[in-house]
């Protein structure tokens, strides 16, 4: 056997092991590409989120100075001072997340780009890069909101509470969790303006009347399986709530003229380990089925 015949595989062999490491490298390129497109492309919207982040802040933060201005004392805890500026992020964060992630999907086979753009990149770079760009400027909203509430709360206490980085990792998971359930929206829908709807109207309606739903059914569950409930963590995260739901008490008409009272179990938060566990199903499930339907929709067109 000649030595060329020998140095053969080997250089089989290299040629498969370049092979291999181009189109590793070629993958990370084309994911990447998507990456920056999709950032160029949502700038718009990331900059009107970011003004409505920045709005409500500024609403929150007169609020405040209003009741300074008419001597109501400021508390001595700065959690208690953040708190009350996270009443409405767990809404922020799902219009933000509906914005930049509704068109995610059913933007491809609404415009018929689906064809154009399958052969040069597969569905799975192409919707690992756009979910990267799109959890990306959904991120820099909340951390934005999270840098001027700390900020203030500086200013006042001359400190930054550790709790507050706390909540703003969980703020930041609750984000990535609600992007792709509106990536499972966008999946189903017809059209990016369907997609925002929806979403926002399951998170306003939907998802809050089957909780009310449950609570005033007598159920004492924790509702782990409710995608809104994972909501309380950001507040709880910096001060956990011992017992970690309130009752509440309604009177209801008695015999004879009396009256007596019916108690209702209301669940304020998870705890961090349920949590963080429960997030990270929910949005594996999501992501699953998104990529599903979107594989499925692709193979019907072409």
């Amino acid at each position: 056997m000649s030595s060329n015949e020998l140095q053969k595989p080997t250089t089989v062999e290299q040629i498969i092991i370049e092979r291999k490491k181009a189109g590793v490298k070629r993958n990370f390129t084309q994911v990447g590409n998507t990456i920056k497109f999709e950032l160029k492309k949502n700038l718009k919207s990331f900059l009107i989120m970011l003004i409505v982040f920045s709005i409500v802040f500024i609403l929150f933060l007169t609020i405040s100075e209003l009741q300074l201005a008419q001597d109501v004392e400021l508390s001595d805890d700065p959690i208690n001072y953040i708190n009350s500026y996270m009443a409405f992020l767990g809404f922020l964060i799902i219009i933000s997340a509906a914005m930049l992630g509704g068109s995610i999907i059913v933007e491809d086979f609404k415009k018929q780009t689906g064809n154009l753009l399958f052969p040069k990149i597969s569905k799975t770079r192409l919707l690992i890069g756009r979910l990267i760009a799109r959890y990306a400027l959904n991120a820099i909203c909340v951390c934005f909101y999270y840098i001027l509430v700390g900020s203030t709360t500086f200013i006042k206490y001359n400190e930054f509470p550790v709790e507050l980085w706390s909540s703003m990792g969980w703020a930041l998971l609750y984000a990535f969790m609600l992007l792709t359930f509106v990536t499972f929206m966008s999946s189903i829908m017809r059209s990016t303006s369907a997609t925002i709807i929806v979403s926002i109207l399951f998170y306003l309606i939907v998802f809050n009347m089957i909780t009310m739903i449950l609570t005033f059914a007598g159920l004492t569950i924790e509702p782990l399986f409710m995608l809104t409930y994972y909501e309380g963590i950001i507040t709880g995260s910096l001060s956990m709530p011992n017992p970690r739901y309130s009752e509440i008490r309604m009177p209801t008409p008695g015999q004879g003229g009396g009256g007596h009272f019916a108690t209702f179990t209301q669940w304020i938060t998870p705890t961090e380990p349920a949590a963080f566990i429960g997030m990270l199903i929910y949005a594996s499930v999501f992501l699953a089925l998104a990529y599903f339907i979107y594989k499925r929709k692709q193979s019907k067109n072409e």
